[in-house]
């Protein structure tokens, strides 16, 4: 015989067919428990009774009864030596097999120890059969008290003083069962030997309700990390992340955040999902819109029923305005609070730095950057095609330069235009740029006024000089990301995150139409800024209403048209009081939000000379706009009227070009006037409505007006 030791062997039983049948092994094993507790109750309590008190007292032979007829009490096999044992031999036995078995996994999910799980099975069983109701009352010697009390359960589990003290310590505030909300108590304090318990909703319905078979999930791809088009630095960091969590879900649930920062959009949830897989679990349901303090108090619930589901929770943490801390360290105590374990936050920027000084809980951090231009590009490419819709390369290039749009949007304008758009079709500019201008939520037209864009540089006459200019505008926002970002320009320049321009000349150029059309070019919406709107007389007004009005344009995307810019930005002034010079720190400010500004600005002015050159300084981009000359008012003249204008025979265009010196907006004002005039009369617009309205707008303007100026025609300003 050597001298090694032998191996125990393990009686052979057979595995649970299914969690019903590990229930019922489980709640035979609670009736013996209960079995020896009546016995220690009778040692200790007079049994006599009179007859009568039928329904109002528990009788001894009632309780028997139960007790020796309850489901499943003829005890199979006597092969183990004793039910705890034995149930513990029949769960392993299980494991190789593809069967749920519910209390097995509740101790698994929630670290429950044997007093924990003997008591789950106490307020389990009084939600199964109203026998073991009438057991506690008997028990509790109270009629009225159907449910276990800890005090109850200190008597059934301790049969001596070593066990009841190992009990009542087991069930102290810091219990698996209250912390993760598995149970509730009513009367007292969970810790309180009164207090009545009962089992969760959700963990009865998780023990009955779901199927016996290990849960099929849906036939569904895996989520794809490279489906979010994220740079190499940020694959690292997410790779590095899902090393650490492999590592650390050895050892149980510890508490553990991840924070994924980003925009809204950007992949955050799908970065979850991603970890997730890797982990062989998955992304539970996030709370996405929720107040605090409701996020807060569902916390709890949350983690539980991720635990009940083996989910991982993902919580969307709410932005906090500048003037209040940051929500993410209370919702993160609040996870510790409620068990810690793994849980996802998802916040927009990178506040996981706020976390520091908190104790007993790991982070790790995941930023996803908004993709660059050239890879929102793909994106679009991708999403439209997916749609069966097609666009040119051209200008699938500007709508991704001039909407930084995440994966998430650019997808969601792709569907809202395959719901716009038969498959096959392809799409114009003027259609994206709806869309996208739909996915945008802002609130500028609380301080600026909407203006309508029109796409078409042939609408506006300037000299050829000009004209280039305002298209290198366009260009230089379509390639700015390239030449910034991917050309390295960005460190080497002080230019700010925008584009910005000014525009001078007279009234009636076209200055405010050819801010209109660059918009229209480049798919974004104008807003002309009500200066009597931002411009107030308290000190810190100004400012405020400039941070809201800069921050509402960057929402939106959104081109900011400031019209008569000197009266705004005009020259600093000498100081001489207290509000000159709080006047010079307003126009400082300008210039610090104009560089930060991330879109569009255009600035116009009909007097260049009464700009601060410290502002033309910062500004990339000027444009003049001249009075036109003789052929440039003759193309103005022939553009300026609609296609199915009804025009008169003697028009005399050329004569109106060479001898009014209008400007293009007084063209299309006196066009205008004309057509009016020709519609009461119902005839076409001829020679005698253009004079008569030309008339109206040169006294208007203050202008001299003398039959002689119109030569030939003067016989018309008679009749005008």
């Amino acid at each position: 015989m050597s001298g090694a030791l032998e191996t125990p062997v393990r009686p052979a039983v057979p595995p649970y067919p299914d969690g019903a049948a590990e229930l019922s092994e489980h709640l035979l094993r609670l009736n013996r428990l209960l079995r020896g507790a009546v016995d220690r109750f009778r040692r200790s309590h007079s049994t006599e009774h009179r007859n009568g008190l039928g329904g109002v007292a528990i009788f001894d032979d009632e309780v028997d009864h139960f007790l020796a007829t309850a489901p499943d009490q003829a005890r199979p096999d006597g092969a183990a030596a004793d039910d705890r044992q034995r149930c513990e031999l029949r769960t392993a036995a299980t494991v190789n097999t593809d069967i749920e078995l519910p209390i097995d996994l509740l101790r698994q999910r929630f670290q429950l120890n044997d007093i924990e799980v003997d008591t789950l099975l106490h307020c389990l069983a009084a939600e199964l059969h109203p026998g073991y109701g009438r057991v506690f009352a008997y028990l509790n010697n109270d009629l009225t008290r159907q449910r276990p009390s800890v005090a109850l359960i200190v008597d059934v589990l301790g049969a001596s003083w070593p066990e009841r003290l190992a009990v009542r310590r087991a069930l102290g505030q810091r219990s698996a069962l209250f912390r993760f909300g598995l149970l509730i108590a009513s009367g007292a304090g969970a810790d309180q030997l009164a207090a009545e318990l009962t089992v969760e909703r959700p963990v009865l319905d998780f023990v009955l309700g779901g199927p016996s078979r290990r849960q099929e999930r849906p036939s569904t791809q895996p989520p794809e990390l490279d489906g979010l088009f994220i740079s190499p630095a940020e694959r690292e960091t997410i790779d590095q992340t899902i090393d650490y969590l492999s590592r650390e879900s050895e050892h149980g649930l510890e508490s553990t955040i991840v924070v994924i920062s980003g925009a809204p959009g950007v992949g955050r949830r799908t970065c979850a999902s991603a970890i997730c897989h890797h982990l062989r679990r998955h992304l539970g349901p996030v709370g996405e819109g929720v107040p605090l303090a409701a996020l807060i108090a569902e916390i709890p619930q949350w983690l539980r029923d991720a635990r009940l589901a083996a989910e991982v929770p993902g919580i969307y943490v709410p932005r906090s305005s500048g003037e209040e801390p940051s929500h993410l360290p209370l919702l993160v105590a609040a996870v510790v609070a409620a068990g810690g374990g793994l849980a996802f936050m998802f916040v927009e920027a990178d506040e996981a730095p706020r976390l520091a000084g908190l104790e007993a809980v790991q982070v790790r951090r995941v930023h996803l950057d908004t993709p660059k231009a050239g890879v929102r590009s793909r994106v679009w490419q991708r999403a439209l095609r997916q749609r069966g819709l097609s666009c040119s390369e051209e200008l699938i290039s500007g709508i991704a330069a001039i909407y930084p749009f995440n994966a998430g949007r650019i997808h969601a304008c792709a569907r809202e235009a395959g719901l716009q758009a038969q498959p096959g079709t392809q799409l114009d500019i003027a259609t994206l740029a709806q869309i996208c201008r739909g996915q945008t939520r802002h609130h500028l037209e609380r301080l600026a006024q909407p203006l309508p864009s029109r796409p078409g540089w042939d609408d506006i006459v300037l000299p050829p000089d000009e004209l280039r200019r305002l298209k290198e505008i366009a260009s230089a926002v379509r390639n700015r990301d390239r030449v910034m970002e991917e050309w390295g320009f960005g460190p080497k320049v002080s230019a700010g995150p925008g584009v910005n321009a000014i525009f001078f000349g007279p009234s009636g150029t076209g200055k405010t139409m050819a801010a209109s059309i660059l918009a229209g070019e480049l798919g974004i919406a104008i807003y002309r800024v009500d200066l009597s709107r931002v411009v107030s007389k308290y000190i810190g007004e100004t400012e405020r209403n400039l941070d809201a009005l800069f921050d509402e344009a960057r929402r939106s995307f959104a081109l900011l048209f400031f019209d008569e810019a000197e009266a705004l930005f005009g020259k600093r002034s000498e100081v001489k009081d207290a509000h000159d010079r709080y006047a010079n720190i307003e126009v400082a400010y300008l210039l610090q939000r104009m560089e930060q500004f991330e879109g569009i600005a255009i600035l116009a002015t009909n007097l260049r000379t009464h700009m601060d050159t410290a502002f033309l300084r910062r500004l990339q981009f000027a444009v003049e706009f001249p009075l036109p000359t003789t052929a440039d008012r003759l193309r103005i003249w022939r553009q300026v009227w609609p296609a199915s204008a009804m025009l008169g025979d003697d028009l005399d265009l050329e004569f109106m070009a060479a001898r009014l010196e209008l400007a293009g907006g007084h063209i299309r004002n006196v066009a205008l006037t004309a057509a009016y005039l020709a519609s009461e009369e119902l005839s076409p617009i001829s020679m005698k409505h253009l004079v008569a309205a030309t008339r109206r707008e040169l006294q208007k303007l203050g202008r001299s007006c003398v039959p002689d100026q119109f030569g030939r025609y003067a016989s018309l300003f008679e009749t005008s």
